[in-house]
């Protein structure tokens, strides 16, 4: 019983990790590529962080970035 309550704890853990990648989405329809957060493709971004969209609407948030904090790149770049 006890190994069955770790397995569920523990996917259950896993499950949340993965939502925290899965928390950014870009609007569909763009081409692929790296976006500020400040970009329109963006859904909700942080103004200076760098997301990876692709057409479906699908996101990966790559994190802080000087570049989009200094306002420097087009959407995308």
């Amino acid at each position: 019983m006890k190994l069955t309550i770790v397995n569920v704890v523990v996917t259950a853990l896993l499950l949340a990790a993965g939502t925290v990648e899965a928390a950014c989405s870009c609007k569909e329809g763009f081409k692929q590529g790296q976006y500020c957060g400040y970009c329109y493709a963006v859904n909700s971004g942080i103004s200076d962080h760098v997301y990876e969209c692709n057409p479906e609407g699908g996101c990966q948030h790559y994190g802080f970035r000087q570049d989009c904090a200094d306002g420097k790149f087009g959407c995308p770049f």
